[in-house]
């Protein structure tokens, strides 16, 4: 398994497939997102300084996905985070997780924050498992059971890796 970045023009279409499949996985009408705008807008949104977007591939195979976009200088927001049904179970949303986290905290970023809805029980599970927290809603989603959560990776025992600071390792190290 790989993460990679995703890479514009080349990755545009299958980044735009992945982030369709995971948004027909969720059934939820992402309007309130300005979803349509999103999606006619992934390279400068997933482009630094604005953001990113990574892949994991399995034998050259995108297996799933995820985001970042910076909120400001200090937090960045997750996006999109997505391992596809026949992927899971294989460690992959741990190993996205983990390198989004390390380039958000090499950009100098203090804090990730995302949003999750209530199908995503099993990535909520996981963003616990790395040290999230839930916090207040830092924006107005109308999806009623929306958690937020957020992970501080400033501090002396910010997220660096699977096992970091007595954290649970996902057998990755």
């Amino acid at each position: 398994m790989e993460c990679r970045p995703v890479s514009f023009p080349r990755d545009q279409q299958q980044l735009a497939d992945l982030i369709t499949e995971y948004v027909d996985w969720l059934g939820i009408d992402l309007s309130y997102q300005s979803f349509e705008l999103e999606m006619a807008s992934l390279d400068s949104i997933f482009t630094l300084p604005h953001g990113q977007f990574f892949f994991v591939e399995v034998n050259t195979v995108v297996a799933g996905g995820v985001g970042f976009r910076a909120i400001d200088s200090q937090t960045a927001e997750v996006k999109r985070f997505y391992v596809r049904k026949q992927f899971r179970g294989k460690g992959l949303g741990v190993k996205l997780m983990d390198t989004l986290l390390q380039k958000t905290r090499s950009l100098g970023f203090r804090r990730v924050v995302l949003d999750a809805v209530p199908p995503t029980q099993r990535a909520q599970q996981l963003y616990q498992s790395l040290g999230f927290y839930e916090i207040d809603p830092y924006f107005d989603n109308p999806v009623e059971g929306t958690r937020f959560y957020a992970l501080d990776i400033s501090g002396a025992c910010a997220f660096i890796g699977p096992g970091a600071c007595g954290r649970k390792s996902h057998g990755i190290e």
